[in-house]
This record gives structure tokens, C-alpha cells and sequence, in this order.
């Protein structure tokens, strides 16, 4: 781009000018032939939008208008639909369990689950589940602490409430009255080392179109909440205050292939309309003139060569339709086209799609014609990697971390546990269901025997608690004992080895294995 300078030589020069601009441009190339490809300023770079801007800036200002499209393709489309479903069902499953070794605690908290989330209807794990839902659809959620009364009859005075990324105000920004020190981003407001101090969030939703008829002004002003009040679950991909739907990256992809299907199947539908023609029939007709059955003598305010089988002129397609030529005597039917590489096409858009959303291609089109056992168990496996950053990275420290402080903090405020308690919680995240169960079981039989893992952890790898399991193994090992028959099972290690033959125990064994033990 000529400068200043540039035009003024150019104004009084032309040929001066225009050798500048030569040697300029000379010079353009050079410094884009030694710099890196992908930033290049060639004339195959010339769509890439690049603005230079932090993540906060960018999110504010797309940020309203992802999440509309996104909700509006869950709404709408099968595949948006899905890819929000399936991750949210290996994200949380039927639920990621806390785990602590006080039983009562444990009953408490069983009690209170059941009833912890508010307005919803879900327990602990259906509201977590939606949790993980509205994450991966609106890119975050808040959940926000609500105190009950005794009265209330809670098992622990304290209930959930799950708030959508709207409550947020996010035209708060700048620096809040009275804290010169801290900052406000997006409705998100920092002390001065960076530090989380709390949220500024409205009491009902800003778009419900009834928040001010039933709340007031109070409604539509938000209002500053601490930050030990809220808990806020996104996935920060920079240091961003917000998160963004996830599938941020794939919605024009996925419109373009809802397009062409849809294209694909309007021709499909018009050629399915037109079942043959009537045509002139004479032998002596070349039937590939493209002019066949147009009466050239005909009056020019009567153009019409076409007509369907009552003589009218063809205005719409209809299923089941005949069109008639001017002297039409025969009929030949329509022989619609055969589509090739359609499915071909579809599958590798939705592959593209697939690797947006950080999920399998298998596991969002149920399509595993493609896949044999080695790639279908490695794709699964490189899943459930993803999976469990997710569970550990995110949805655990950003969320149930702060749900179970709240819940002890209720606990010993009402009097239910001791003011000293202080024990950790352990999560366990619902178990993957394996494909190879048995060369898994022999692998952690294995792994046990050389001590690389004990008992406990291979018990709760798969979601439950090691001493209920044991407790459970007890009480049914003294039932079947007691039997009258005296029954063997051959899950009994006690009496019969994995070959499924008795086990030989000593004489005077307290263990004396029933009647079908033997001594040597």
C-alpha cells in the first residue's frame, strides 16, 4: 500500500512512482518467500480472518451469538443433537460418585441427593449429567449455592440451583465502585493479584420476557454474588473468564452437510415426480433432436410444447406426473440417475465434524462398517483419554469439589456432623464398559498378583466402594455356607481353583471348604 510519500512521487513523477511501486512489491515477495508458510500474505491467504485480540475480547463479542446457533442445531439437527448427548453420557453417566469412610456422612449424603438440585426434578447425578450437557452446548453453566431453612425438612438444609451462561451480566465490565483494585471481565469480577472475588448475576433470566414483570427492577439489575457462592464449569482453552459451545468450530460444517442432504433429497424427489413422457413415436424421429415434439408452426403466443396429461401447461412437480409432447403417441418411462458418492461425501464431512468435537466418528454416527476391532477399541481408547481430562480436569475440581464443601459446610452448620470433621472426599467416575472383558479381568488379576495394583483399586475402577463389595462377598459367603445342601459355587476361591476344581486345604483348616473339599 502506497504511502504518503509514495503519492507524492508518483503525483509529480508517474514513472518514478510506478518503479516504487515495482520495487516495493519486488520486495513484498522476497519477505514472504523466507517467512513461514502459514504466514504467508499470498493470494491463497487472503480469506483467513485474523484479528489479534485476547480471548475475552473475542468471546465478547461472539460469544452471545454461538450459543443461539448452537442451541438452535440441538434443537434441530440430528447430529448437534447427538454429539451433546453422548459426550455428556461418557462425561458423567449414570454419575460420578463421592466416596468417603464415614457411613453416616455417606447416608446423609445419600439422602440429601435426592433432593439437592431445585426446580428441576434430578438427583446429584441427573443434575450433574445436565451439568455436563449445557457445557458442551452452551460452552459453561453456574451453579449457585442456596441456603434453606430447618424448616424446610431437607436431609441437610441446602439445595442447587443451576443457572444458564445468561445470568452472567457480562456488560459489567471495568473497575466496581468502591474496589479500585480489582477489575470486572464479562461480569466476572478480580481482586488485584487475579484472584476470583465473585459474579454479577441477575436473579432471573434477562430473556425470559418475564423477569421484570415478576421481580421488578431488581430483576433486570444484576448483582454482585461471591465467588464461594458459585460454581463456574467450562472448558478454559486460554486464560479466558468464559467458555464457548463446543461446537463452535464445526457449525458451518455441519449446515453445509444438512444442505446437501437436503439438496441431495429435493432431486432425488423430483426425479422420483416425473414417471415418463409421451412422445411422438415416429420411427423416423431422431428422439436426440432437442427440439422432438415442439410444433414449429405454432402460434408464438402459445409456446407450450409440454403439457401434462389433461392438456395443461406443467406449473409444479407432483408426484406421479406424465408429461405429453404435441403429437405424442408413445411413452417412455423416466429412468431416475443413480447417485454415486454421496455416501462417500457424507461420511468424510462428518469425519471432519467428528474430529471438532473431540469425539470418535464411530461413537457419533453408530456408522461402524468402517471399523474393525483393532481401530474401534484404539479410537475408544484415545476417547476415553479425553474423557477422563474432563472428569479430572473440569467437571470435578470446577464443580463437585465445591458441591461437597457446601454440602459438609450445611452438615455441621445444622448440627447433622461434628464440627471437627475433616476427611477427604474420593470421586469415582462411572466404569467404561470394556469390549475385551475377559482379557481385561485377566490383566487386572495379573497386575494384582505382581503387586502393580491392589484389590481396592481395581474394585473402584469400576464405581463402587471396596468394603461394600467385601461386606457384600461376606454376607453371601456365610449364606451359601449355611445352605442346606451346601452348595459350591465356582466364584467361590475358597473352595474351588480358577480350573474349577476343588481346592485342597490342611487338615484342622478352619477353612474346611464343605463337603467337597479334600486333604491331601
Amino acid at each position: 500500500m502506497a504511502n504518503l510519500l509514495d503519492k507524492a512521487i508518483g503525483y509529480f513523477s508517474p514513472r518514478a512512482g510506478a518503479a516504487r511501486a515495482a520495487h516495493r512489491r519486488r520486495m513484498e515477495i522476497l519477505d514472504g518467500a523466507r517467512s513461514y508458510e502459514g504466514a504467508s500474505t499470498g493470494r491463497l491467504a487472503k480469506g483467513i480472518n485474523v484479528v489479534s485480540g485476547t480471548a475475552d475480547a473475542e468471546i465478547r463479542k461472539a460469544g452471545q451469538t454461538l450459543r443461539d446457533r448452537s442451541r438452535e442445531l440441538v434443537r434441530n439437527n440430528p447430529l448437534a443433537t447427538t454429539i451433546v448427548g453422548k459426550h455428556a453420557d461418557y462425561f458423567v453417566g449414570f454419575g460420578i460418585t463421592p466416596r468417603v469412610k464415614d457411613e453416616k456422612v455417606m447416608s446423609l449424603f445419600n439422602k440429601w441427593k435426592k433432593v439437592c438440585f431445585s426446580g428441576t426434578g434430578l438427583d446429584f447425578d441427573g443434575g450433574v449429567y445436565l451439568l455436563a450437557r449445557m457445557m458442551v452446548q452452551d460452552g459453561e453453566v453456574y451453579v449457585r449455592r442456596r441456603v434453606r431453612s430447618r424448616g424446610d425438612g431437607f436431609p441437610v438444609p441446602l439445595q442447587l440451583q443451576i443457572l444458564e451462561s445468561e445470568y452472567c451480566d457480562w456488560t459489567k465490565q471495568g473497575v466496581p465502585p468502591g474496589n479500585p483494585g480489582n477489575r470486572i471481565i464479562q461480569g466476572v469480577e478480580f481482586d488485584a493479584v487475579g484472584n476470583r472475588r465473585g459474579y454479577w448475576m441477575f436473579n432471573d433470566h434477562p430473556k425470559s420476557g418475564l423477569s421484570y414483570l415478576t421481580g421488578g427492577l431488581d430483576s433486570v439489575v444484576s448483582k454482585f454474588i461471591p465467588e464461594n457462592e458459585i460454581a463456574h464449569l467450562y472448558e478454559p482453552q486460554n486464560n479466558q473468564v468464559h467458555g464457548v459451545p463446543w461446537l463452535h468450530s464445526v457449525m458451518n460444517e455441519i449446515r453445509d452437510l444438512k444442505d446437501y442432504e437436503l439438496a441431495e433429497n429435493i432431486r432425488k424427489k423430483v426425479e422420483s415426480c416425473m414417471v415418463g413422457m409421451v412422445i411422438p413415436g415416429d420411427e423416423d424421429v431422431d428422439e436426440s433432436d432437442p427440439n422432438i415434439g415442439l410444433d414449429e408452426t405454432a402460434d408464438k403466443a402459445d409456446p407450450v410444447g409440454v403439457t401434462d396429461i389433461y392438456g395443461f401447461p406443467f406449473e409444479r412437480m407432483e408426484p406421479g406426473m406424465f408429461g405429453v409432447l404435441r403429437g405424442g403417441k408413445d411413452i417412455k418411462f423416466n429412468s431416475p440417475a443413480i447417485s454415486a458418492g454421496v455416501e462417500a461425501y457424507i461420511r468424510t464431512r462428518q469425519r471432519s465434524i467428528a474430529a471438532g468435537v473431540r469425539m470418535p466418528y464411530e461413537i457419533m454416527t453408530g456408522d461402524f462398517s468402517q471399523a474393525n476391532f483393532a481401530s474401534g477399541k484404539l479410537g475408544l481408547l484415545a476417547y476415553q483419554n479425553f474423557v477422563e481430562i474432563v472428569q479430572w480436569h473440569f467437571i470435578i475440581p470446577m464443580v463437585l469439589q465445591k458441591i461437597w464443601g457446601w454440602f459438609i459446610q450445611a452438615a455441621i452448620l445444622d448440627g447433622s456432623i461434628p464440627k471437627t470433621w475433616n476427611e477427604e472426599v474420593e470421586w469415582v467416575p462411572p466404569e467404561v464398559a470394556s469390549i475385551t472383558r475377559l482379557d481385561d479381568a485377566r490383566a487386572d488379576l495379573i497386575e494384582m498378583r505382581i503387586g502393580k495394583r491392589s484389590p481396592q483399586e481395581v474394585i473402584a475402577s469400576t464405581g463402587r466402594d471396596p468394603m461394600t463389595v467385601l461386606n457384600e462377598f461376606d454376607q453371601w459367603n456365610q449364606a451359601v455356607d449355611k445352605t442346606a445342601s451346601k452348595v459350591v459355587f465356582d466364584s467361590d476361591p475358597r473352595k474351588v481353583t480358577s480350573q474349577g476344581q476343588s481346592q485342597w486345604v490342611q487338615e484342622g483348616d478352619s477353612n474346611t471348604g464343605g463337603s467337597n473339599a479334600k486333604s491331601p
